[in-house]
């Protein structure tokens, strides 16, 4: 159960390493926004640094600073930032595995009214004198739902972002990153019961619903991981790859078994378990209240006395979670909301390196 009161204030940005990036392109490619928006992350960047730290923040090396959730904090939600993240962070892979994943072509269907005429295979057309449309691979192989925990327990944190803060950064990142490939991707709320269902597109302005919907949406109620799941299961009625970021509160057993029903649907299945730093370490010093956000029941204990029982429960835990979910094929991250996004976003690549072998 999370403490009432909040506590250690977030780490400082870490100072960038190796050799200066050269942004430009990448910069140019995201349109007029996006050089004033860097302006801001690196104002926040240097805000984020503390007298007498580090000082070696070079222009060019921002793209690995703001994935630092101190940083982003400072910025704001928005479509844009998304982008630079993405670009950012694959701009910094010596080779990315997710480049070509999506235009790569896999074959052909008749022509329908309303299909983009770009995606006609004129040579084809020439050959037959009908029209036939180029499928890729993407097209037959991949839709996304970002399922996301909306429970009260979501919007504790000790740090710069909450639970729910760093769940909706990091949906909305993997949102951008599936879009620029022209992934299909939809988006899951849910917490006591489901909640709002946005279905599956490809296209350049579902980002921002996606982000608006989060936005308007707050942590609230209990959590019934079950129920929710195997409801959100039900809609989606085509195969596809679902990243569900949630702290797991509920029940073990069930969790597990709502989350494997997801995989035995033939879905691919991400699941990363968001875990505030103060969750993860039990830091607290003398006597501290704690009260379940979601039910509203309070403990008075000294952290010392349960320390090292609690930090043992806790890593059977995620060895359960582990476990259970890698033996059925599902890939399974901790999150650590103080950590860059760096470690989630390379789960994500690795994820789908793995689906289009």
């Amino acid at each position: 159960m999370p403490p009432k009161s909040p506590h250690p204030t977030p780490s400082a940005a870490r100072a960038a390493t190796g050799q200066p990036r050269r942004e430009g392109n990448w910069i140019q490619r995201l349109g007029p926004g996006a050089a004033q928006l860097l302006a801001k992350l690196r104002d926040a960047v240097s805000v984020a640094t503390p007298s007498g730290g580090p000082t070696a923040i070079q222009r060019s090396d921002i793209p690995t600073q703001y994935l630092d959730p101190a940083v982003l904090t400072r910025v704001g939600l928005t479509p844009m930032l998304a982008k630079l993240i993405v670009e950012g962070f694959l701009n910094g892979l010596h080779k990315s595995p997710f480049h070509g994943f999506s235009v790569e072509f896999a074959d052909h269907r008749e022509y329908v009214p309303g299909d983009d005429l770009k995606f006609i295979d004129w040579h084809l057309y020439a050959r037959t004198d009908h029209y036939y449309i180029k499928r890729f691979e993407e097209e037959t192989n991949l839709r996304c739902f970002i399922v996301l925990d909306r429970s009260a327990s979501m919007g504790y944190g000790t740090g710069a972002l909450t639970k729910w803060d760093y769940a909706c950064f990091l949906g909305a990142t993997l949102g951008y990153m599936m879009l620029k490939q022209q992934d299909a991707v939809g988006l899951a709320l849910f917490g006591a019961k489901p909640g709002l269902l946005i279905p599956a597109r490809c296209r350049s302005t579902h980002l921002r619903q996606m982000m608006q919907a989060m936005v308007n949406s707050e942590p609230t109620g209990t959590t019934d991981v079950t129920a929710s799941l195997r409801a959100i299961a039900r809609n989606l009625k085509r195969r596809g790859l679902v990243v569900v970021i949630s702290d797991l509160i509920d029940d073990p057993d069930a969790t597990l078994k709502a989350l494997r029903l997801l995989r035995s649907h033939r879905h691919d299945v991400l699941v990363f378990h968001v875990q505030d730093a103060a969750e993860l370490d039990f830091g607290f010093q003398g006597a501290t209240l704690f009260r379940d956000m979601e039910t509203g029941q309070e403990l008075e204990i000294d952290p010392d006395d349960v320390r090292d029982h609690y930090l043992e429960k806790m890593n059977e835990l995620t060895e359960f979670y582990r476990k259970g979910l890698t033996e059925v094929g599902i890939d399974y991250q901790l999150i650590n909301t103080r950590e860059p996004y760096d470690t989630a976003l390379s789960a994500y690549l690795h994820r789908r390196f793995k689906t289009h072998k």
